[in-house]
């Protein structure tokens, strides 16, 4: 996932795109991942006409912005993932894209007129707003505020239009990087609790799955915080994974009134 070592930009472009080959290993032919932990801090979203390859003089701008991006995420030591093209024909690509927004920290959305026409980008915003995930949006050419979808109209987008790479020397480049570190470790144990949940979901509710011990008590503790404050806000399944794994491994004693009693104190 991570990218630890200073390539140029079709190379960084190329180890984003390995780190993604290691979650499509993990989706069958219908899509379904199967057990991983496999996480990443950043998912960057772009039309698929703005990727590489792009060979259009109007497309231009986009596709120097999207290898600039590379350049400051990996000059900050951020992990991250982007969509491989063309997909693997083994693989929905509708499917693999949710995966990729439960499995990452930020949505982190390049806004052209392409991106916003795009189903695949779409789509993805939609189900990381579902995940409370935190959406990044970053303006990569200039859109009309009306054709924005409606929850990016409250958002405000990082203005990258007129900076040069590298972006880490730019006002804008500082602003992302900044943003993306502001609180963390609280969107990071999002995420890995989310897709605990999720897998526990998605396998019946297998109760060998379930949390216990200290990693039981850390999420408990987080999950209590998480009430407290403005974001990321936990989605009901997290509440209730950890609620169900604190009825069946809380205490030796009443495991019903622990993980009932549990979920009262974090409600109040």
């Amino acid at each position: 996932m991570g990218l630890g070592r200073e390539v140029d930009g079709p190379g960084r472009r190329l180890a984003a795109l390995q780190a993604w080959v290691q979650v499509l290993n993990h989706l069958n032919a219908d899509g379904h991942r199967h057990s991983t932990d496999l996480t990443a801090q950043v998912f960057l979203a772009y039309a698929a006409e703005d990727g590489p390859g792009a060979t259009r003089p109007e497309l231009v701008p986009a596709t120097a912005t999207l290898n600039a991006l590379s350049q400051l995420l990996n000059e900050a030591q951020i992990t991250y993932w982007e969509c491989p093209q063309p997909w693997p024909k083994s693989v929905d690509p509708e499917s693999a894209i949710s995966r990729a927004a439960e499995s990452c920290d930020n949505y982190l959305l390049v806004l052209t007129p392409r991106s916003l026409v795009d189903t695949l980008c779409l789509q993805g915003l939609l189900f990381a707003l579902s995940m409370n995930k935190r959406i990044v949006p970053v303006l990569a050419e200039t859109v009309p505020a009306d054709r924005l979808p409606e929850p990016l109209q409250t958002l405000e987008a990082i203005d990258l239009r007129s900076s040069v790479s590298p972006l880490a020397q730019t006002a804008a480049g500082r602003q992302l990087v900044q943003t993306l570190h502001h609180e963390a470790d609280n969107y990071q144990t999002h995420t890995q609790l989310l897709v605990k949940a999720l897998r526990w979901e998605r396998q019946q509710r297998d109760p060998t799955l379930l949390l216990q011990g200290e990693d039981l008590a850390a999420y408990q503790r987080w999950l209590t915080k998480a009430n407290r404050r403005s974001q990321p806000q936990p989605i009901q399944l997290q509440t209730l994974y950890v609620a169900e794994s604190a009825r069946c491994w809380g205490d030796r004693g009443d495991a019903v009134t622990q993980g009932t009693g549990w979920l009262k104190r974090w409600l109040a």
